[in-house]
C-alpha cells in the first residue's frame, strides 16, 4: 500500500455541507449564549423586586403562624407581571433563590408533570 503525498481527494457535497452546517451551528450557539447572558443579567436585576414582594408574602404567612410559603408557577408569573417584571421565569427563580439564602430561607421547587406547573416552596421555620 504506498501513500500518495500531495494528492488531496476532491470535495464532495456532504463536506461542503458539513461545512456549512458547522459554521451556522457555531453562530447560532454564540447567539443562544448571549441571549442567556443577557436573560441572566435581567433576572439579576430584576430579583431584589421579586424578593420584596415574596417578603411581604412570608411575613403575611409568619403572622398566620406557618413557617413556609407555597406558591404555583401561574401565581409565580402573574407577581412578576404585577411588579412589571420581564426576565424568564427560571432565572428570575435561581436569582431570588440566592436571596433567600443570604437571609436563610430554603427554597425548594417541583414539577408537577400533569398540570405542566411548578411548585415553589419557601421555608425559614
Amino acid at each position: 500500500m504506498r501513500l500518495r503525498l500531495g494528492i488531496s481527494k476532491p470535495k464532495t457535497l456532504a463536506d461542503e455541507l458539513r461545512e456549512i452546517s458547522k459554521i451556522k451551528a457555531a453562530e447560532e450557539k454564540a447567539k443562544k449564549k448571549k441571549e442567556k447572558s443577557k436573560m441572566r443579567e435581567l433576572a439579576k436585576s430584576e430579583a431584589g423586586i421579586m424578593f420584596y414582594y415574596l417578603k411581604q408574602e412570608f411575613v403575611i404567612s409568619a403572622k398566620d403562624g406557618r413557617d413556609h410559603w407555597i406558591c404555583n408557577s401561574d401565581y409565580f408569573k402573574k407577581i412578576m407581571v404585577r411588579n412589571g417584571l420581564h426576565s424568564d421565569v427560571d432565572y428570575l427563580y435561581q436569582e431570588v433563590k440566592k436571596i433567600c439564602k443570604q437571609n436563610k430561607i430554603r427554597t425548594s421547587s417541583s414539577v408537577n408533570w400533569d398540570e405542566h406547573t411548578k411548585t415553589y416552596e419557601f421555608y425559614w421555620g
